[in-house]
């Protein structure tokens, strides 16, 4: 999936703060800096150089010839931009699934309302359709396909994770049961299907099963390993022959990209802190872990993966941040509103759903990683509530 947004751009400011491994490459390609700080401009703006840190002077010891004393700079710097919603343009709508209330709009089919009342835990573009994970009694939870006619007739209980294809023409998804008193219950089940198959793997010893990547005809999930830990062992089912491998190096796998190249890894850290590795799925090499942020997902090309600073505990986060998935390196942050969550709409642009603060609306707004700038991709919400407007790619 390549960017359509045209040229984009937008002043940007360094701001110096703990990254994973050192930014001074992103910077060094970028031009000097033009102003101490900077706001969201339109997607539509004339490119405008992303500050650097500024060269070390050379000075010598001592009136004396004698090497010259090198300054480094006390720290990375992160290209920080700073929203002001108010103040942002509006472009065009998102171009992948999202909800605006009860209505999924966006990706490839027209709009579709869900009817009912139940909370809608998850919803996917498949086929035109909406493939909706629906929350069922207490706790419990169905998947349905919905059209523009309605609910189709056919329902899968103890649907808990539901994942699409890049090009939406393949899903999977995983069951998670519990007993009456909400525990987990021994005994799950993943599906994957097409326009052509329907394929069922049942899971007789996992205590849950939650996919996270489905990549043509193969499928990547958790399987849960212990009744009430997050220990899980990532599994990759390949549909057409039944065979399932099992990457040992994983932990707790929290996500793939789209390639399935790379996977996310969730590790305990010092002071019972969470951290996150990502690994290469091939040989389960780490390729670089931080203890700062929460991995939240991948762009479609798998070079980028979007953060937040809490991990999936609900509520709002003060900043949302594209990190280099090779290197670790920090590409682009965002503050000023209150994310509530974020996807990738392409490989160069993210949307996030946000707002000000409790009791404002929400809206949608469209940023582009390489050069910070943002717009609006939906009219602030009817109602001023945080689940008003949704966006449906990330694993929170």
């Amino acid at each position: 999936m390549k960017t359509g947004n045209g040229p984009l751009a937008m002043g940007v400011a360094a701001v110096a703060v703990l990254a994973v491994v050192s930014g001074g490459a992103l910077a060094a390609r970028r031009g000097p800096a033009t102003s101490p700080s900077a706001e969201a401009q339109p997607l539509t703006a004339s490119a405008t150089p992303t500050p650097k840190p500024a060269k070390p002077s050379a000075t010598p010891s001592t009136p004396k010839p004698s090497p010259t004393p090198v300054t480094t700079p006390s720290g990375p710097v992160i290209p920080t931009v700073k929203i002001d919603l108010a103040k942002l343009p509006t472009g065009r709508e998102p171009q992948v699934a999202y909800l605006d209330g009860r209505v999924f709009k966006g990706g490839l089919g027209g709009d579709i309302t869900i009817p009912g009342s139940q909370s809608i835990l998850r919803a996917v573009r498949y086929d035109g359709d909406a493939m909706v994970v629906r929350e069922v009694g207490l706790g419990g939870s169905e998947l349905v396909r919905v059209n523009l006619d309605g609910v189709l007739p056919g329902r899968t209980p103890d649907v808990a994770s539901l994942v699409s294809s890049v090009n939406e023409d393949a899903i999977a998804y995983g069951t998670a049961r519990s007993n009456a008193d909400h525990t987990r219950r021994k005994g799950n089940a993943v599906y994957w299907r097409n326009a052509f198959a329907d394929n069922k793997l049942d899971r007789p010893n996992d205590w849950y099963s939650t996919v996270l990547a489905v990549v043509d005809t193969t499928v990547y999930f958790a399987a849960g390993t212990d009744p009430s830990e997050p220990d899980a062992t990532l599994n990759v089912w390949h549909t057409q022959t039944g065979k399932v491998e099992v990457l040992k190096s994983f932990k707790t796998p929290a996500g793939v990209d789209f390639q399935g190249t790379d996977g996310v890894d969730q590790l305990e850290g010092a002071e019972q802190t969470f951290c996150s590795a990502v690994r290469a799925l091939a040989d389960g090499a780490q390729l670089w872990r931080t203890c700062e942020y929460s991995l939240d997902g991948f762009t479609p090309d798998g070079q980028t993966v979007y953060a937040t600073p809490d991990f999936h505990n609900g509520g709002s986060n003060p900043t949302t941040t594209a990190i280099d998935s090779k290197s670790g390196t920090v590409r682009r942050q965002w503050t000023g509103v209150e994310f509530l969550a974020t996807t990738a709409e392409d490989d160069d642009h993210l949307l996030m759903a946000v707002d000000t603060g409790e009791n404002t609306a929400s809206a949608i707004i469209r940023c582009s990683i390489g050069s910070g700038a943002c717009e609006l991709a939906t009219k602030p919400a009817k109602h001023a509530q945080r689940d008003a407007l949704r966006v449906m790619g990330g694993w929170s």
